[in-house]
């Protein structure tokens, strides 16, 4: 009996977790936590072809061939000397549906012909700052000669250096580093959106596992120079054939970021995954336009062991619990056919009582 609390009480805590609630701290003050860990802030000095100066980041009017210079400064609000990292990173598309400007290492999606992180870079990787002073650092752009088309994203993301050497990096000590990223948007038709709707494609379906959780990814692709808002992101798993959802999501107020792919994930849950033919069924809806995707897809029975085995949420039923319930399960048949039976002839013994 203890050991089957012990299950129902893991359960318990698995399925309800304890929420706990942060009082007033100094970021409802107007300091910001970020601010008040990392010890320093930064702001954009726009230039003269910004287009819009009510923004707080970078939104240029290039030409082909141009070079220029970017200035952001840096305030260190610490009682030491800083050493940051500038970086610049094109945008991409997160599985939540936000565009990031921290996915430094990932390759570009193919449909981008022209990565913002070729054409802007830091004139220096490394910027230190003074404690309580004010710095800068600078980004150097060159356009090409062709003309390019639409608009090309990034974001210039400094962030604090940290003390830790690339050997204890690749331990498995976990380190936090601080910083921020100004967005960069640079663009030859001063008449080109940032935001457009022109279309979205269904690259691939792979399942896998995210984070210790069974999933299926649907690579959705924004293949056009333009960013997209205000997306809702819906899909569902069913059997081939079949109309009843296995498992489904749905984001709402969902971002792409321009030429890149929008990894769209459907959770299994607990359920185990079991091998045969699926189908996905999907849709995007935009103000404007709406996009339906439907395609089947297969695990294979290496693949549904794989998923099962390596997920980090799973529930072991010990083989006793299995054993106690299929005698509980016998018992409870064979008590509820005695009582049955025995119904049944104290009914008949009535009936032949009230004859005679």
């Amino acid at each position: 009996m203890k050991r089957l609390l012990s299950i129902l009480s893991l359960v318990a805590m698995i399925l309800f977790p304890l929420t706990s609630y942060a009082e007033d701290t100094e970021e409802s003050k107007g300091i910001t936590e970020n601010e008040k860990r990392a010890g320093f802030t930064v702001q954009a000095v726009l230039p003269e072809n910004q287009i819009n100066d009510r923004i707080g980041y970078y939104h240029l009017l290039m030409t082909p061939d141009q070079k220029q210079t970017l200035e952001v400064k840096i305030m260190n609000t610490s009682a030491e000397k800083q050493t940051y990292k500038v970086e610049v990173i094109n945008a991409a598309t997160n599985r939540n549906g936000l565009i990031t400007y921290d996915e430094r290492d990932k390759k570009p999606d193919e449909s981008m012909k022209l990565p913002i992180a070729e054409v802007a870079k830091p004139k220096a990787k490394e910027v230190s700052v003074d404690a309580y002073s004010e710095g800068k650092t600078e980004i150097d752009i060159q356009t090409p000669s062709e003309p390019f088309q639409g608009i090309l994203l990034g974001g210039i993301r400094i962030s604090l250096k940290s003390d830790e050497t690339e050997e204890e990096s690749k331990g498995m000590s976990v380190k936090n580093t601080y910083g921020y990223a100004i967005g960069l948007v640079l663009t030859e038709q001063d008449f080109a959106p940032i935001y457009g709707e022109t279309e979205l494609k269904l690259q691939k379906l792979q399942p896998e596992i995210d984070y210790g959780s069974k999933v299926l990814e649907a690579s959705i692709q924004n293949p056009h120079p333009e960013a997209m808002e205000k997306l809702v992101a819906e899909g569902k798993i069913v059997r081939k054939g079949q109309k009843k959802a296995l498992a489904d999501n749905k984001l709402e107020n969902v971002k792409i970021a321009p030429n890149s792919i929008f990894p769209f994930q459907i959770d299994w849950g607990m359920q185990e995954v079991a091998a045969g033919d699926y189908t996905f069924i999907g849709k995007v809806k935009g103000e404007s336009k709406t996009w339906d995707f439907k395609q089947d897809f297969t695990i294979t029975r290496e693949t549904a062991k794989k998923m099962n085995k390596q997920t980090a949420f799973r529930i072991f039923i010990p083989s006793w619990w299995t054993t106690c319930f299929y005698v509980m399960g016998t018992l409870t048949a064979v008590v509820t056919a005695w009582l049955v039976i025995r119904l049944v002839k104290r009914k008949k013994g009535r009936e032949l009582h009230e004859e005679e």
